[in-house]
């Protein structure tokens, strides 16, 4: 489950054959469809950071290989040195492997400054130095004492995906037997983990969400979504939450 079960819900669900040759492991990530030239039939994968794509909707699985997951902390940099903040959690998500500063997370200080993050543990002031693979933060003397909310995907590990969201004891590998995949679209609203941890989400209107690589949620590029934030990531609650009409009309 990598979307809140409780509060998500769509107005159509229907199940949907996977492209050949791709696999959809995680639930709550974005869809596009295209028509398979063999069989002249709709067939989905994970939506992509490409403009132009037709958004299909959300995916919904029986048995989830979850990877990723979001947490949201609190924190107070120290007044003394080190500056440093230890996250609750490791292995953060990045593009680069062991270079922090293409990380995803955010540390926006209690005044809406957002830091940059860089690799390393010597930043400079307005910068968050990180190890990405154990989760320490390192600021510079000029933000000692400033309260921060720090946003990040980290990586989870098969034992914690299994603690953290469970699994469906019966039938649970139908879908991956039959090449398909359920797909909640329509009218509806979704609370997901897969989005870009490094968008300031309060700041959301409607068409500032788009589709981006392996299925995320992103602010800009990819394809614009007819949706809006409707809940921010935060320490209570670290999943976005949009409200969406995505092709309900078409089915």
């Amino acid at each position: 489950m990598s979307y809140d079960l409780k509060r998500s819900h769509f107005s159509i669900i229907l199940e949907r054959s996977v492209l050949a040759g791709t696999t959809v492991t995680e639930e709550g990530v974005l869809l596009q469809a295209t028509l398979d030239a063999t069989t002249g039939t709709e067939v989905v994968s994970l939506a992509t950071a490409d403009a132009g794509l037709q958004i299909a909707g959300f995916a919904i699985r029986d048995n989830a290989d979850n990877a990723t997951t979001s947490a949201v902390e609190a924190a107070t940099i120290p007044l003394v040195t080190p500056w440093e903040v230890q996250l609750s959690n490791n292995n953060i998500v990045s593009t680069t492997p062991g270079d922090g500063s293409t990380s995803s997370i955010q540390v926006q200080q209690d005044d809406g400054t957002i830091l940059t993050i860089v690799d390393g543990s010597s930043p400079s002031a307005g910068e968050a130095g990180l190890d990405p693979d154990t989760g320490l933060l390192t600021f510079n003397t000029a933000e000692e004492g400033e309260g921060t909310t720090i946003t990040y995907l980290y990586n989870i590990t098969v034992a914690e995906a299994r603690l953290l969201f469970f699994q469906r004891n019966i039938n649970n590998e139908a879908g991956a037997l039959f090449g398909q995949v359920g797909v909640g679209h329509g009218h509806g609203e979704i609370f997901t983990d897969q989005f870009d941890a490094t968008v300031d989400w309060s700041t959301g209107a409607v068409g500032a969400i788009h589709s981006a690589d392996a299925g995320a949620l992103s602010e800009t590029g990819g394809t614009a979504l007819d949706a809006r934030v409707i809940s921010v990531p935060n320490v209570n609650n670290p999943l976005l939450g949009i409200a969406f009409n995505i092709g309900g009309s078409l089915t």
